[in-house]
């Protein structure tokens, strides 16, 4: 039973901050050193010194990326140039934005969710974590003592009920927050009506959460508070230490769009193109194709017959498609049925590394999720083959997740991200 509760947000003052666009971000893990420095450049407020400060190659132990980070932070506090809101809350937020031809509106809300540090499985997550992401987050999580960004995560609420009190609440308001940031648009409300925020918390309760983006914060903030209680420090775990600020969002498929991260490889263990038809072929119904969107839109027809497409370079576009699953539990020994017919598992654990004999490293491959990049990196010659997928579904997340199994990595890509920079949790 997940714990619920309101917070008082520390957010940009609006009469210093004119501009909101120039001081949010995305989470952390998805800039690129090219955009930290855009970021840094936009404005010297840009949330992008708290959540990804640079590294600098006369860092110390006193003055580094986290020092600074904590410094910049009281700074802006000090200068309200952030400023705390004076009343607990729950923060309405909506994302506006396409997926092709479609809009989409996904609203959720920004609550503070209480971390699991007893072994109980209400919260469950879908991905592996790395040590070094983890003691980064660590590291500035003790020297900021502050969520500076969300994570994102999933509940089931089949009739709405949920929905329903957040749009009777914000009905005919305006938002606090409204930000145009890479094609979508952010809003924010305030919601600091008790009874809403009761009927929230109860109809929380009996729900599991499902994560959908941010497992190393998650598992950081679990870290942190374990921590705390290790160290007999009571004062602090009286206070927000036990949570984490989340976005909640209903798990619906109409309104959350999952992008593929499609693979793309340096070495196909000295195979030729020939020879990579010829060894997929037992396996898979091999067709070749005009070009990237015929390739994409047959994989997208055929997303149930576990479709992939493939590119070698020049105009070599191919859809492939399974023949058979049972070849799957002959080849693939560990994990679940479900486990295994994944497309992100077959692609991996069969295609590549069983079918192909390929050995399945990071050093030997990239994740993209522009096709057309992908594609572009084969034809400039560095990349032998791309391999496309079609998008995890969601259902296949909660269900792996309820499993207590982790997805192989770069299975899901959640768009949009919730934006760095909106609402801060602090830790006090």
């Amino acid at each position: 039973m997940p714990s619920i509760k309101p917070f008082k947000g520390v957010i940009y003052n609006r009469d210093k901050v004119r501009c909101m666009a120039a001081v949010v971000a995305p989470p952390y893990d998805i800039i690129p050193p090219a955009m930290q420095e855009g970021l840094y450049r936009k404005d010297p407020r840009n949330i992008v010194r708290l959540i990804l400060g640079k590294i600098r190659a006369n860092d110390t132990a006193d003055d580094n990326r986290y020092t600074r980070a904590k410094r910049d932070y009281d700074d802006w506090l000090k200068k309200h140039i952030l400023v705390r809101d004076d009343k607990d809350a729950i923060y309405v937020y909506s994302q506006v934005y396409s997926d092709g031809r479609k809009r989409i509106e996904r609203t959720g809300f920004l609550g503070l969710m209480a971390v699991e540090t007893t072994g109980k499985r209400t919260i469950l997550p879908h991905e592996n974590t790395l040590l070094a992401p983890k003691a980064d987050r660590l590291n500035l999580i003790r020297s900021v003592k502050a969520n500076l960004s969300p994570i994102f995560v999933l509940y089931e609420d089949p009739k709405h009920k949920i929905m329903k009190v957040i749009k009777d609440d914000i009905s005919g308001r305006p938002p606090f927050i409204d930000v145009t940031f890479e094609k979508a648009r952010h809003k924010v409300w305030r919601m600091s009506s008790p009874e809403a925020i009761r009927t929230i918390k109860t109809l929380m309760l009996p729900k599991n959460i499902f994560i959908a983006d941010g497992h190393h914060r998650y598992e950081t903030s679990r870290n942190y508070a374990m921590e705390l209680e290790a160290a007999a420090a009571a004062a602090e775990l009286k206070s927000n230490a036990r949570f984490l600020m989340a976005y909640f969002v209903e798990s619906d498929e109409d309104t959350l769009t999952i992008l593929p991260a499609h693979r793309v490889i340096k070495n196909i263990s000295g195979l030729k193109k020939g020879e990579v038809e010829k060894a997929l072929r037992p396996y898979f119904i091999v067709k070749k194709v005009s070009g990237l969107a015929a390739c994409l839109s047959g994989m997208a027809r055929s997303r149930d017959f576990h479709a992939f497409g493939m590119y070698l370079g020049k105009n070599d576009f191919y859809l492939l498609k399974l023949k058979d699953e049972k070849v799957l539990d002959a080849a693939i020994k560990d994990n679940s049925p479900d486990w295994k017919r994944l497309d992100v598992t077959i692609l991996h654990s069969f295609l590549i590394e069983y079918a192909l004999g390929v050995k399945d490293d990071e050093e030997n491959m990239e994740y993209v999720k522009e096709p057309r990049e992908a594609a572009r990196l084969v034809k400039g010659g560095k990349f032998k083959v791309v391999f496309f997928l079609n998008p995890t579904r969601v259902s296949q997340v909660k269900r792996i997740a309820s499993l207590g199994e982790k997805m192989p990595r770069k299975a899901t890509y959640f768009y949009p991200k919730p934006l760095s920079g909106l609402v801060i949790n602090k830790l006090d």
